[in-house]
Formats: structure tokens, C-alpha cells, sequence
């Protein structure tokens, strides 16, 4: 699995190595995760960021194409003819999401 930098030590580490500790702060009203992803070289709270959230905008014809034939029978990228196009810019959309996902650091622990 490719690997991020974690901002704190500059180790290389994947998605799947980080592990999770309580927050020491109580949450805010708007905060839903009691726990925050930590490095597992010198534990360090990291998060997903950069980039990477702006390219979901690419999913969005494909998903609505999707919830529209599910819910109303209809398939407009189909009838529009642009159903290639659609999926093809949902496969970039996921190799672009994860290509420029960095590792960003928590500052409020």
C-alpha cells in the first residue's frame, strides 16, 4: 500500500498502520469521534487532509447516476449517452483522491 508522510517524525506510513488513542479534550457540539488516528512511529495525531476532498467532486455525476436509476428508474448519463465518460471520471476521482491525500497534523489533542 502507498505510503504518506507523517508530519511530525517525516516517517513514511500507510492508512492502515495508524492506530487511535481517546482525545484528551472534551468534544465540541459538531465533533462526532471520541478518538483521534495517531502515528505509529512516535504517536503523533494525524489526520487525512489536502487536496484530496475536492476531487470527490468528480464522483458526483456517476453517484447521482447511480441514486437516481435506484430510486427513480431513470439513468441519465445513459440517456445522455455519457456513460464512459461518468465512470471514467469516477475512476479518477479514487486514484486522485488517495494520490493527493497527505497527512496533516492535529494541533488541538
Amino acid at each position: 500500500m502507498l505510503e504518506k508522510i507523517c508530519p511530525w517524525c517525516s516517517e513514511p506510513a500507510s492508512v492502515n498502520q495508524l492506530g487511535r488513542r481517546p482525545l484528551q479534550k472534551s468534544l465540541k457540539w459538531y465533533q462526532f469521534s471520541r478518538n483521534v488516528q495517531v502515528c505509529p512511529y512516535c504517536a503523533g495525531p494525524v489526520k487525512l487532509g489536502g487536496k484530496a476532498a475536492w476531487f470527490m467532486v468528480l464522483a458526483l455525476p456517476a453517484f447521482l447516476s447511480f441514486l437516481t436509476e435506484a430510486f427513480i428508474g431513470f439513468n441519465f448519463l445513459e440517456a445522455m449517452g455519457t456513460t464512459t465518460i461518468g465512470w471514467a471520471l469516477f475512476a479518477i476521482d479514487c486514484a486522485a483522491a488517495y494520490y493527493f491525500a497527505v497527512f496533516e497534523k492535529v494541533e488541538n489533542r
